[in-house]
């Protein structure tokens, strides 16, 4: 692509978003319709395009963030003012004047307030157009040359002098189309937001926000009834809902909390009904302070609720009842759909480090949390492990000596990277059967992984430690060996999760990453959970081929081609964005797949594009895909219901998704060969979709590789088979 087309692209989507940022959305065809709304009174529309092209052009030039250029973030306030200005002026020299002059004054203030109001984590909203506007509605006393438009102010006077009375007529044929006034007003708030007044343009902009959102459309519902419910109960006049720019301040709260800042759960609705009267309150309050300055209040009472709400929710020690999005996708169903998936995979989105077992090969939970020892109170998320044999015995012979016992000096290893912080030695061990109370916990380590986490491993050997104080160590790692130090009758490893450093620290729930179950059923693979009293456990053991074809490094490019005749060669390459996160993407089709390698495990989190695509099929067929070294082990996941879901059924999900979700997309997959002699393997998998629990639909899948790379997917659907071969053309 040229340079001169990335730049009409970039000033294309600026614009665009522009208009469709008014209610927190990126989509095109929502743009085109709020566009088109605003063109119901061609004067305004003209000039608030022209301030949105102006402002974009200028920020560019001046080289401001071209992020925030292309999210239509500046350009979202400059439309709002030149909106506001050209409903209230009428266009002369000094019109125009004004508008340069206040445009450049709204981007200036635009990129200040961004700045400033970001590093304490708040969004700037629509400050800079109230500022704008107000500034506006001052200067107008001063210059005398700025003429008030009744004309505009009127709608029925723009009409006529647009198309006579023959466009009068038309227009109320359909403005006094026999709907509810309720109805009608919830149209007009909607038309407020930008400065019409009729509710066939705010007609346009619900058919807009149902297309983009089911859930913030039934938000923006939600918001203007109970605002309306308020007004009736206060004693407060309705029709101030639709005019003086009043309603809309509920329907942009409602969307703001309950479906963009913050994951829309059932609860944050709940609160957005609760919270409403709150911002009604706001609302007469700051409409009267205002009036003594002749200033109409705008959206400022939305905008400082919804800043507040943000801000206090960093105080609160339960982010579950506000949970923030914080990867936003500009689509609340996503956003949605992302976090209760991410929960259901991995438990919770506060489990980021990966925390492992402290040992290698198989062993015995002996005590676990709250278990029937020593784990309680403030200290019972913790276990205990020993090694058994056959017969259930943690020690041969009589287990009178400390070396009859199976996992007395056993290498101990570093649950996962950190740093050693702190180290107690020199605490001989104990015969069997015998405790030392006085030193409780024995030869020590504690480790820290992240901010406020760290392990700690006791009952060590004395003078067994290959570490020290500030040593750095990576996931398995030899820190130390197996004693029977501190209050221990019998040699076993004490294991515990803290939020501190210091030794005897109490104890955090916090789940272990990965690990083997073996049950009387077979093996089972566990991700983030807790290994629980009596259950045999172990590390997982690593398949070196399956490791080498799955771990996909940024920079790595591959051919892919298909035997079905539908989709075109394409080339997927391996990259990592400015989070560090990794990611395929595909060129021809415009996707991305973006996915965590560990070493254990390769998982996808999430699919954006084109889902005709072969890099759509390879993100179903190895959604997760296990590395251990176990054939027939069934690995088993749930996709996210927007990415495997679509048409009419998924805007039925999406309508009541905050409350129900009747959707599901199983996935399974199981290592059916290993070839170790000419190091290949097939992996077979599968998505199950399924509605109320019933299966509608499977995909089979299997996937060929060996110890270079992957080679081949065959994708068997009820409809079609084809294959996908994959070569493999950089080599890092």
């Amino acid at each position: 692509m040229t340079v001169k087309n990335e730049y009409w692209n970039f000033l294309r989507s600026s614009i665009l978003n522009s208009y469709s940022q008014i209610f927190f959305s990126k989509k095109k065809g929502f743009a085109i319709l709020v566009l088109l709304a605003t063109f119901l009174n061609p004067e305004l529309g003209l000039w608030g395009f022209l301030g949105v092209v102006f402002t974009n052009i200028l920020a560019h030039g001046l080289g401001f963030n071209k992020h925030t250029i292309k999210e239509g973030l500046y350009g979202l306030n400059s439309l709002l003012v030149i909106l506001g200005l050209s409903v209230f002026f009428k266009v002369n020299i000094t019109f125009i004047f004004v508008f340069l002059t206040i445009n450049i004054f709204t981007l200036i203030l635009s990129v200040g307030l961004s700045n400033l109001m970001a590093k304490n984590g708040l969004p700037f909203l629509a400050f800079p157009f109230v500022i704008g506007i107000w500034i506006t509605f001052y200067v107008m006393n001063s210059y005398t040359n700025l003429e008030v438009d009744e004309g505009s102010v009127y709608f029925l006077n723009d009409i006529f002098k647009f198309g006579g009375l023959t466009l009068i007529e038309i227009y109320e044929t359909y403005d006094n189309f026999p709907i509810p006034d309720i109805v009608k007003g919830y149209f007009k708030s909607l038309s407020a937001i930008i400065f019409q007044f009729n509710w066939i343009a705010g007609l346009l902009i619900s058919i807009g926000l149902l297309i983009a959102s089911r859930i913030s459309f039934t938000l923006s519902i939600i918001g203007y009834l109970t605002g309306y419910l308020y007004y009736v109960v206060v004693g407060e006049n309705v029709q101030n809902l639709q005019y003086g720019y009043i309603g809309f301040n509920f329907i942009l709260f409602a969307i703001a909390v309950g479906a963009f800042y913050f994951i829309s759960k059932r609860k944050v609705h709940l609160a957005v009904i609760v919270l409403t009267p709150v911002l009604g309150l706001l609302i007469t309050g700051l409409s009267g302070f205002l009036s003594i300055f002749g200033l109409p209040v705008f959206a400022l009472p939305f905008m400082i609720m919804t800043t507040l709400i943000i801000y206090v929710m960093n105080f609160t020690n339960k982010k579950d009842l506000f949970p923030e999005a914080i990867y936003q996708t500009y689509s609340p169903e996503k956003n949605l759909y992302n976090y209760y998936n991410y929960f259901e995979r991995f438990g919770s989105n506060k489990y980021l480090m990966k925390i492992g077992l402290p040992f290698f090969g198989r062993w015995k939970v002996w005590q676990g949390p709250n278990g029937k020892h020593t784990h309680k109170g403030e200290w019972k998320n913790a276990w205990d492990f020993v090694i058994e044999d056959k017969d259930q015995n943690s020690y041969k012979n009589d287990g009178v000596f400390l070396e009859d016992y199976y996992c007395y000096g056993t290498p101990v290893v570093a649950p996962a990277d950190g740093t050693v912080v702190n180290i107690i030695d020199g605490v001989e061990d104990n015969d069997p059967g015998d405790v030392n109370i006085a030193q409780n916990w024995g030869n020590t380590i504690v480790i820290q992984h992240a901010e406020y986490l760290y392990s700690q491993i006791s009952h060590l050997k004395e003078d067994s430690f290959k570490v020290k104080i500030g040593d750095f160590l990576t996931k398995g790692d030899q820190i130390a060996k197996l004693g029977n130090s501190g209050r221990s009758p019998q040699p076993h490893l004490h294991f515990q999760i803290q939020s501190t450093p210091y030794v005897g620290s109490k104890t955090l729930e916090y789940p272990l990453s990965y690990y083997i179950n073996y049950k009387d059923t077979g093996e089972k693979f566990l991700s983030f959970k807790y290994p629980k009293e009596e259950e045999d456990i172990s590390d997982v053991k690593i398949n070196k081929i399956l490791n080498k074809a799955f771990k996909l490094i940024p920079g790595m490019v591959f051919k892919v081609s298909s035997s079905n005749d539908n989709f075109k060669d394409s080339e997927w390459e391996v990259h990592t964005d400015a989070y560090n996160l990794t990611y395929i993407s595909c060129a021809n089709s415009d996707s991305y797949a973006y996915f965590v390698y560990d070493g254990t495990v390769l998982y996808f989190t999430t699919y954006e594009g084109n889902k005709n695509s072969l890099l759509y099929y390879f993100y179903l067929s190895s959604f997760k895909i296990f590395l251990g070294d176990y054939k027939s082990l069934d690995i088993k996941d749930t996709f996210p219901i927007h990415s495997v879901f679509n048409g009419l059924i998924k805007y039925l999900q999406d309508m009541i998704a905050p409350y129900y979700q009747f959707c599901r997309g199983d996935y399974e997959s199981k290592l059916m060969e290993i070839n170790k002699e000419n190091n290949t393997f097939i992996i077979n998998s599968s998505l199950n979709k399924k509605i109320a629990g019933k299966s509608v639909g499977k995909i089979d899948f299997k996937v060929f590789g060996d110890e270079i790379s992957l080679n081949k997917i065959t994708v068997n659907t009820e409809n079609d088979s084809f294959d996908i071969q994959i070569e493999h053309i950089t080599n890092f």
